[in-house]
């Protein structure tokens, strides 16, 4: 197909089908011959969004100039190294049954710079251009549509940054474009803003679209990937925004790794722009890309390996979007077991995977999963060595994990039985020690627990109990009953018999009545016969006499001294 704006139809998918090129307009001049003024117009992106200032300064305009006017667009490009510009091969060649002839255009083809072709700040002349030796387009087939332009001269940072091919490493898969979030794009042009209207065209617009299929590789939407439209393509449907005539060969943008690269070239589509339409996944021909832009493959303006800002972007070595290409600058995977930068290290042994959470060590007695895996301390791998983690053995006086705590001081050991706190009040044996309650040593210091003192009039172990009224005590000295009449301090409290108060109403201890003919403490000694009475019987008249002399005799002689009268006498019963 021609360079010219021209729609031809194709027995494909029961549509119509367009390349995204230029406009229904005259052939260039041959030698000697007045051609009319040539007036393309290029036709910007459906329902798009203008763009302007510096925004997508590497989306560049391909124009022509006879040299009696100004520049026209008739496709996009981009801007990918200094040197270079990648763009749609049928843009600078010819299609199948095309009456152009692409190369014919070439001497008359430059590159401008601008956000549209009447403003255009900067124009780069060709060197060189490089369709890729396999481009097929004709009514059964369109594949490898992609070329590269090289410029006579480099285009410094101060007109614009380059934006680079996609690699493989980074290429849009079937994953991620089946997965929920999908895969965001940009695509930028020069083409229609309306189908109808040729002269829509000329200014740079924009337009952000989700992938909706990638061929060949399958994925939900694979129903894309028919026929001949699977080789290298990725798809996007049209919802109310799409690319147009005089879009083709301008990039489609993603962002992966935190760079923005050119994923796609806008290649072709069906319907009067306004059916799905296909760009050419740069990803697949990055070997052609590389065999082309020579400084893309060395790397230059920026040395990947010097730690310097060479080209003054404020990137350095393999932070620089130049560097991407070198192998060792291909960020590591750290969970593939591959050594994705062929430096020798593979995951988390290369230096790159670092800082990644999964390459962090394990520390194994902090309680925490350090590397989000899933596993804490111990549980984790790499600890099943350390010393911390080894058992603890509960009852053999070892600290044998060597955290400072020994047995059941260890928490290792909290569910050993042996290990349980004694309840010092439930009854059972808590611990499987054999004891129970206060008898476990566990107790000891549990104020329910403490012995009662048995004489010192305190409630000692605090159960409502004081001394001789505690159980533990009656078996105590002190809690023994004090034998009133037998000489002997029975419950030690230093008062011996009737000095006892316990003795205090014992009949051993009552006072002796000397007068009354009773032994009133039961002791065998009546009245004067008792030894307390010996004061009170000797001032009775003088009478000395034992009062309990009853016998006639006696009273005989308590008769002749006189003491009779004061003697009452008793008879015994």
């Amino acid at each position: 197909m021609s360079l010219l704006k021209k729609t031809v139809s194709l027995a494909v998918l029961a549509g119509t089908f367009w390349i995204a090129g230029c406009d229904n307009n005259q052939m260039p001049p041959e030698t000697g011959v007045d051609i009319p003024e040539f007036t393309p117009r290029t036709l910007p992106i459906i329902n798009g969004t203008r763009v302007t200032g510096r925004d997508y300064y590497s989306t560049v305009a391909l124009v022509v100039n006879y040299g009696y006017g100004g520049y026209s667009s008739i496709c996009t490009g981009t801007l990918i190294t200094p040197n270079y510009v990648m763009t749609a091969a049928h843009c600078v060649s010819t299609c199948e049954g095309d009456e152009s002839d692409a190369k014919a255009y070439r001497p008359y083809m430059h590159i401008g710079f601008g956000q549209s072709e009447s403003e255009l700040t900067h124009v780069y002349d060709i060197e060189a251009f490089y369709p890729h030796p396999k481009f097929v387009c004709n009514k059964a087939d369109i594949s490898n549509d992609i070329a590269i332009i090289k410029l006579k001269k480099s285009v410094p940072l101060s007109v614009a940054s380059p934006t680079l091919p996609l690699p493989p490493q980074f290429a849009i898969t079937a994953k991620d474009v089946d997965s929920s979030e999908g895969i965001q794009t940009t695509t930028v042009g020069f083409g229609k803003t309306k189908f109808a209207d040729d002269y829509s065209s000329g200014k740079k617009y924009k337009t952000s679209r989700t992938v909706y299929a990638i061929c060949p590789l399958s994925s939900n939407n694979s129903k894309r990937c028919n026929y001949f439209y699977d080789k290298g393509f990725i798809f996007f449907d049209f919802t109310n925004t799409g690319t147009c005539q005089g879009d083709s060969g301008g990039p489609t943008f993603v962002t992966r790794n935190g760079y923005e690269f050119v994923a796609g070239i806008t290649s072709y589509g069906f319907g009067k722009c306004d059916s799905y339409d296909a760009v050419t996944n740069v990803s697949d021909y990055y070997d052609f890309i590389q065999e082309k832009v020579t400084d893309l493959a060395s790397g230059d303006p920026e040395d990947c390996f010097n730690e310097k800002d060479d080209n003054g972007d404020g990137r350095i070595d393999c932070d620089d979007p130049y560097c991407f290409v070198h192998k060792s600058c291909i960020p590591e995977d750290c969970s593939n077991k591959i050594d994705d930068n062929d430096d020798g290290f593979t995951d988390c042994d290369d230096a790159a995977c670092k800082k990644e959470l999964k390459c962090q060590p394990e520390i194994c007695d902090d309680e925490i999963d350090n590397n989000g895996n899933g596993l804490i301390d111990c549980n984790e791998a790499s600890c099943f060595v350390q010393l911390i983690c080894q058992p603890e053995i509960c009852d053999d006086g070892i600290d044998n994990n060597g955290d400072g705590k020994i047995d059941c001081f260890d928490r290792k050991c909290a569910k050993e039985l042996r290990c349980q706190k004694e309840d010092c009040f439930n009854g059972r044996d808590d611990n499987g020690n054999g004891l129970t309650d206060c008898f476990d040593p566990e107790c000891t210091n549990e104020k329910r627990c403490q012995p009662e003192v048995c004489n010192d009039n305190v409630d000692n172990n605090d159960n409502g109990l004081i001394d001789c009224n505690e159980t533990s005590c009656m078996s105590s000295v002190y809690c023994q009953p004090e034998i009133c009449n037998d000489g002997i301090d029975n419950n030690a409290n230093e008062f011996v018999d009737c000095f006892d108060p316990q003795c205090t109403a014992s009949v051993y201890c009552l006072p002796e009545i000397c007068d009354d003919g009773i032994d009133n403490n039961e002791n065998g000694q009546i009245d004067c016969d008792e030894a307390s009475c010996e004061e009170s019987c000797s001032s009775s008249s003088g009478c000395s006499i034992h009062q309990n002399n009853t016998t006639p005799v006696g009273l005989f002689m308590l008769f002749l001294m006189g003491c009779l009268p004061f003697i009452r006498i008793r008879r015994r019963t």
